[in-house]
């Protein structure tokens, strides 16, 4: 059984995709293949805020070797197959038959027990994603918008995000080479109209 996130529940510090690792989770409990190791969390500002999870199965649970299964928000599922030590990885590619990034947690179950069983992926591919991305994306933006300063998006009727009137928008290029870290979060917030405020 998993445990609570750390943070206040709902809140910008704790970890947006937080309900997609329990659902994925319980799939592979239901199962009967929970996985020995369950790691969630987001990498820093250098990599964008990205969200990301990683479970794995040791020798003790699965048959010629340890399995790991990573999960990227933008990149969707990864799987490292490892030696008897979990660091020495033999293979770790992307999870090909997994078609969207937030697969539906019972394709990552079903994916997950080929891995464990027989070391393979399915034969089959899986395009169904889960029932609640489109939620767990916008608090993911949002988590992203709160560590720059800035407020969550602004809703409109129906639910779709927009700004709080229809205008010509905002382009932004920022060079990689010439501008700093600083130099970039100045202008993302200058862009959205908050200047220089924290």
């Amino acid at each position: 059984m998993l445990l609570d996130p750390p943070g206040p529940r709902g809140g910008p510090q704790g970890m947006p995709h937080w309900p997609y690792v329990k659902a994925v989770d319980a799939a592979l409990t239901a199962r009967g293949i929970p996985p020995g190791t369950v790691r969630a969390s987001h990498h820093g500002l250098e990599r964008g805020l990205t969200t990301y999870m990683t479970l794995a199965w040791d020798v003790s649970r699965t048959e010629g070797g340890g399995i790991r299964l990573d999960w990227e928000e933008r990149q969707g599922w990864y799987y490292a197959l490892t030696d008897l030590h979990p660091h020495d990885v033999l293979l770790n590619t992307m999870v090909t038959v997994l078609r969207t990034p937030m697969a539906a947690p019972e394709t990552v179950a079903d994916v997950a027990e080929e891995l464990v069983r027989h070391r393979r992926l399915p034969d089959q591919e899986f395009w169904a994603e889960w029932d609640g991305a489109r939620e767990v994306r916008a608090a993911a933006n949002d988590f992203r918008r709160s560590r720059l300063g800035l407020g969550p998006f602004p809703l409109r009727e129906g639910g779709a995000e927009s700004g709080k009137e229809a205008g010509p928008g905002v382009q932004l290029t920022i060079g990689t080479q010439a501008d700093t870290y600083e130099q970039a979060v100045a202008a993302l917030r200058a862009a959205y109209g908050h200047g220089s405020q924290a």
